[in-house]
């Protein structure tokens, strides 16, 4: 008998983004929200690194690493990805104050990551309501064009753009073309967002009187190795030379969260 179509990796396959909705623990991601309320909001010392304040959450902060390294999140990733394992990558948080008007640029997350392959997706997982207003916005079908764009990581802010490495395109200019799709979300806490590493996204301001927070984890996929350049974002403990070219990432840094065989890491030592 044939397998039933998964509708959620039809989307993916399909847009670049997908919404897998109740995924998560609601009280897990509640504790979670106080937490960055306390980190983005009271501004208390977690003791996370000086020049990355809202990264690396899972090395200090016990609710992140119930999130991150716990049985949900990674089994759903390897049903949306279809890939047989599921390797940890790192995490941060993007917020956005009432009222705000901050915009982020319409860019793709591909050209920032030192690795080769296409099962990078950014998780992106709500800690208040989201409306279509302040949610994430993707240009569906934006990932299946091959392109690796010059992105806006510190490194290549440092760096003048190879000629063969496009800009991104203005995708504002595409609003109103036949078969151009904008894709925005209702979600609630307990609700997970894939976007694919290659699909171009972008968030506008918050004009909701509340804040608005949401968690981003991104997780390696099967067919993910290192490709390090110098524009590439750096992973704070996992320098350049040691990402040898070719090779599937792994140790502490990067433990297996989920596999179809049922194998797993501890996280202890992240």
């Amino acid at each position: 008998m044939t397998k039933p179509a998964d509708p959620d990796v039809e989307a993916y396959r399909r847009d670049g983004a997908v919404c897998v909705r109740g995924a998560l623990d609601v009280a897990m991601l509640a504790e979670l929200r106080r937490d960055a309320e306390r980190l983005l909001i009271d501004g208390e010392d977690f003791g996370l690194l000086p020049r990355y304040p809202a990264r690396y959450l899972a090395r200090r902060v016990e609710s992140m690493r119930r999130l991150a390294f716990g049985p949900q999140l990674g089994a759903v990733a390897g049903r949306i990805l279809e890939s047989r394992t599921i390797r940890f990558f790192f995490d941060d948080i993007f917020a956005k104050a009432p009222r705000s008007a901050e915009q982020t640029i319409w860019h793709s997350d591909r050209a920032g990551w030192p690795v080769r392959g296409a099962k990078v997706p950014s998780i992106w997982i709500p800690l208040t309501s989201i409306v279509p207003d302040n949610s994430l916005e993707v240009l569906a079908g934006s990932h299946l064009e091959d392109r690796l764009y010059w992105n806006f990581t510190p490194n290549s802010r440092q760096m003048l753009r190879p000629a063969d490495r496009p800009s991104y395109p203005d995708c504002e200019a595409m609003r109103g073309e036949p078969g151009a799709r904008f894709l925005r979300w209702s979600m609630q806490p307990g609700d997970m967002l894939f976007v694919h590493p290659w699909a171009l996204h972008y968030s506008g301001g918050n004009p909701t009187d509340g804040w608005r927070i949401a968690v981003s984890i991104r997780v390696f996929g099967d067919d993910i190795v290192w490709a390090p350049r110098p524009d590439c974002i750096n992973v704070a403990g996992c320098s350049f030379d040691e990402m040898v070219e070719g090779e599937a990432p792994s140790g502490p840094l990067f433990p297996l969260l989920w596999s179809a065989d049922g194998a797993v890491e501890s996280a202890d030592h992240y």
